[in-house]
């Protein structure tokens, strides 16, 4: 039997046992998650995820409502959970579940092919509705429909329903800290943002999602498809505009694309109203809507929907999103249903929380600084984590073919050799430069004085994971975590509240490497409330001195950091 392994060590060798299964190969790994190829005893290709049991008891319980949720819910457009348990068996150290390997691209990916027509969007949705419908029947909400969730299975072309990880089942604990559920932003429904705003500050406010969250976000997936554009743009920062989800209606999909049939976009429409009640009473009813509209389909139906759209992927590019799509796909696989716990490491996407829009700091609204957290659109979460380009830095120093080379030289490869030829081929681009001498951002001095009650100076504790005892990884915009509440001066009352910045507020900035150390210019923070303050901090080791110890096995832009850290208020970055 193979030795045990974190997430950031070295992947289980093929022919390891678990569950009666062996290890064939490894699809794929992240912060808290990794996945393998598995075949059962009679030959069958299965995905299996292990999961560290040392994370948290939160994380735990989500396995196994995962697990459970999955294995209730039987239906050819939801994926299936087949079975799990602990591993090793003597001494267990791992939660391991057994998901059905699904082939066939994302939703998204799915899309993107040439030729897509209306009357194909509309049996993608049909099925994605018939999924949600059987859930919502036996009391489940999934919180997190989106394209990178729904798969297109290769054999049928149906539409699965993967990832229930982040899904609640009435009348089950909840398990989220702080205002929202887990989920992702751009189809978060209008009344969730209603919420978060009239209940800002309040302590223990948490939004419980319910099925018309679901249909909402059915039709930001059907408008996108439609479209090839989310419903509402996004601001200038990156961020969801808040303001026009609530109070602004979308552009019609018509006049984005002549192509989409009157009928089709009415209910795409309908299914972004803002409040609940104005949308379809559940998904039966958006399925028989569908069915109606579809009776009367004309020969403009099998038009091309985007003519313009690009060449579909590579074959071998194709295969490699198969893996990532596997069971409940790599979103789920690389810890994205593991946000809701608060602990983060490396998450595949740093998406940029809107709340300007909900509850506005203290001080003016100004543009970024360079030192920010670059803007980020979302993207597919099983993609692989990619790193974003600083709008003033210089641009990365390895070659424009780096990235199709080191594809060429491993086509053909699968499974445990294709990782491993990828991981050698990781080591040539080097880190981008460190970035000057700057200015911190518009307005941080005074709202981390004034505002906050902090002190130039001041330091605390901040956490890059719960784990302990070991190095973990992070990416160039990993925020940190403040580990308890941040008390404001001892003679400080303008906060309004006892404690500057409370437990488990997000932390942002840019994360880099300069003569074998990793600093941080911390740039935003961002309360479990959804609100948010520019700040001036750079990082510093549990020892007080600047920048971080970089351990063994990093990579240009992937950082191996201790855990625990603090972090400074400062009135510029040196």
């Amino acid at each position: 039997m193979g030795a045990l392994r974190p997430p950031d060590a070295s992947p289980l060798p093929p022919g390891t046992r678990i569950g009666g299964d062996v290890v064939e190969g490894e699809l794929g790994s992240g912060g808290f998650a990794t996945v393998y190829l598995v075949r059962s005893p009679e030959g069958r290709l299965y995905a299996l995820k292990l999961l560290p049991l040392d994370q948290g008891e939160e994380r735990a319980e989500r396995a196994w409502r995962e697990l459970s949720l999955g294995m209730r819910l039987r239906h050819p457009n939801l994926a299936r959970q087949l079975g799990g348990g602990q591993w090793p068996e003597d001494n267990p150290r791992f939660l391991w579940l057994k998901l059905e390997l699904i082939e066939g691209l994302t939703l998204e990916e799915w899309g993107l092919v040439p030729g897509r027509t209306v009357a194909e969007v509309v049996e993608r949705t049909l099925e994605l509705a018939r999924a949600l419908a059987v859930m919502h029947e036996a009391g489940v909400v999934h919180r997190d429909v989106k394209e990178a969730n729904v798969l297109v299975r290769e054999s049928d072309g149906q539409a699965v329903l993967v990832d229930f990880g982040v899904s609640y089942r009435k009348g089950s604990p909840t398990l989220t800290k702080g205002m929202f559920p887990p989920g992702t932003l751009p189809y978060r429904a209008p009344e969730a943002w209603a919420y978060a705003r009239a209940h800002v500050g309040v302590a223990g406010a948490h939004y419980r999602a319910g099925p018309g969250d679901d249909l909402y976000a059915v039709g930001v997936v059907l408008y996108c498809l439609l479209t090839g554009r989310f419903p509402f743009r996004f601001t200038d920062d990156g961020g969801v505009d808040v303001e026009a989800v609530l109070n602004q209606a979308p552009l019609s999909p018509r006049l984005v694309n002549p192509r989409v049939p009157r009928e089709v976009e009415a209910v795409c429409l309908r299914l972004l109203a803002k409040k609940p009640e104005e949308r379809y009473p559940g998904a039966v009813a958006l399925y028989e809507a569908l069915e109606a509209v579809k009776a009367g389909a004309d020969a403009s139906w099998t038009l091309p929907l985007h003519p313009e759209r690009r060449p579909a992927v590579k074959p071998w590019a194709r295969r490699g999103r198969v893996l990532a799509g596997v069971g409940v796909g790599l979103a789920l696989a690389l810890g994205a249903w593991w946000l809701g716990s608060g602990q983060e490491v490396a998450p595949p996407e740093p998406v940029p929380e809107p709340v300007r829009a909900v509850a506005a700091p203290a001080t003016p609204e100004a543009p970024p600084p360079a030192a920010a957290a670059p803007p980020v659109t979302p993207r597919k979460d099983s993609a692989p984590v990619k790193q974003q380009q600083m709008p003033n830095a210089p641009p990365e120093a390895a070659p424009k073919g780096w990235g199709s080379a080191v594809r060429n030289a491993c086509a053909g490869l699968t499974g445990f050799a294709l990782q491993a030829c990828i991981a050698g081929q990781q080591q040539v681009p080097p880190a981008p430069p460190a970035p000057p001498p700057q200015e911190c951002p518009a307005g941080a001095l005074e709202t981390m004085t004034r505002t906050l009650g902090l002190s130039i100076g001041e330091k605390t504790s901040v956490d890059w994971s719960d784990v302990r005892g070991r190095a973990v990884r992070v990416y160039e915009d990993t925020p940190v975590l403040v580990a308890g509440h941040w008390n404001a001066g001892a003679d400080f009352t303008g906060a309004g509240g006892r404690f500057a910045l409370p437990d488990q507020t997000r932390v942002s900035g840019r994360l880099y490497v300069k003569e074998g150390r990793v600093y941080g210019r911390l740039t935003e923070a961002r309360t479990p409330n959804g609100v948010t303050y520019p700040v001036c901090m750079e990082v510093l080791d549990t020892d007080g001195n600047v920048g971080l110890t970089l351990h063994p096995g990093s990579e240009p832009g992937k950082m191996m950091v201790d855990p625990v850290v603090e972090i400074r208020v400062v009135d510029r970055f040196k």
